[in-house]
């Protein structure tokens, strides 16, 4: 058996609220399509939207064709610019965006219980997404493994207004949705970030060690999608203000669309803050556990330099009776060797005895035992 391909090309229309998709340009793009395609750019009341996942070379070489694409936009499609932008053109405006296509917390699984451990397990990974805004229709260039396509079509199709759509709306909607991906990634920190708090106060010294590889491994999880909001902050401020200016150009939206878009602003902020709430906790965790560690290892210390202390003294005290007993045992004149009785033996002893009695209690007056 042979398995199908994946459509990679794929046509919505407002009219007919109906998605083409095929495999091949040969399947979706006939001379007739394309010709419905630019007189569609010309009239009002038909929203179309094409999309492209995972274009190639040829693919971006054909739209820029079919739709006066400057060769600028064509090379950074083509080349997959990372960079975070909006450019403006004659006949359209470009927004690029880098979007997550590994979702290491799924939307329909956020809401079922994790353990620490499995609740952020990988950090994502990102690819660009290309948005080209023409008055009547948009095209955008999507990476595969997302679902930002098909959530954004469903919304168009449960609008209330259907007169108000547009390729502006249509842009809102995925940079919306984009942002919106990132929503279970921030509840993954916060439920990881909470449970390294509650466990570095009530945690065995063993299990604060371990945890510190678990709060870097969370900060930095973190510092990426900071870094990945970052530039989404500065390209939307940056397109918001271009809607505003008194001479923007003609291709900008505005009116009501401002208003949705400064609803986008509104909700990255939030999500930053809450990230940056979120590295703050962790961080703070993070420096308890050292503060934990470093307390600890200080306590042993002192243990055992107590210990080491006590055993210098028994040492300085026994040094010398074994030098004496040494003496003794060389071949010399034993005192008392020609005596009968134990007298001189006991009384050595007892000497000795005294000896480590009076040491000791010198020792202990002055708290060195």
């Amino acid at each position: 058996m042979h398995s199908e391909k994946a459509p990679r090309f794929s046509y919505f229309s407002s009219q007919t609220q109906e998605v083409i998709s095929s495999s091949s340009w040969a399947d979706i793009f006939s001379d007739q399509f394309i010709k419905h395609l630019q007189e569609s750019e010309r009239t009002k009341g038909n929203v179309w939207w094409l999309d492209i996942s995972d274009a190639t070379e040829q693919d971006v070489d054909f739209v820029s064709q079919v739709l006066s694409i400057h060769p600028l936009t064509a090379e950074d499609i083509t080349m997959r610019e990372p960079r975070e932008k909006v450019e403006v053109f004659r006949n359209y405006y470009l927004i690029s965006f880098q979007t997550l296509v590994n979702f290491a917390v799924k939307n329909e699984e956020k809401d079922k219980p994790k353990s620490s451990a499995e609740s952020f397990s990988s950090t994502p990974s990102s690819a660009g997404c290309y948005i080209l805004v023409f008055k009547n229709g948009a095209v955008t260039f999507s990476p595969s493994g997302n679902g930002h396509i098909t959530r954004v079509r469903d919304r168009i199709r449960r609008h209330p207004d259907q007169a108000t759509l547009s390729g502006d709306w249509v842009c809102y909607a995925l940079i919306d949705d984009i942002i919106d991906s990132f929503e279970p990634y921030l509840h993954a920190v916060e439920r990881e970030s909470e449970s390294i708090e509650d466990e570095v106060f009530i945690a065995r010294v063993d299990d604060v060690r371990s945890l510190i590889p678990r709060a870097e491994n969370l900060r930095k999880k973190i510092t990426y999608l900071i870094r990945a909001l970052s530039g989404k902050v500065d390209v939307l401020n940056g397109f918001v203000k271009r809607c505003q200016a008194k001479d923007k150009q003609p291709i900008f939206p505005d009116g009501d669309l401002i208003m949705y878009l400064g609803d986008v602003q509104d909700h990255l902020v939030t999500t930053m803050s809450s990230l940056s709430h979120f590295d703050e906790i962790v961080g703070r965790s993070q420096s308890n556990c050292l503060a934990q560690i470093s307390a600890n290892n200080l306590r042993l210390s002192l243990n055992i330099n107590e210990v080491l202390s006590k055993v210098t003294v028994l040492a300085t005290i026994f040094v010398p009776l074994h030098m004496v007993t040494g003496l003794f045992g060389m071949n010399v004149t034993v005192p008392g060797q020609d005596v009968p009785g134990l007298a001189w033996f006991f009384g050595i002893v007892g000497c000795f005895i005294a000896f480590i009695v009076v040491c000791c209690t010198i020792a202990s007056r002055f708290k060195l035992l």
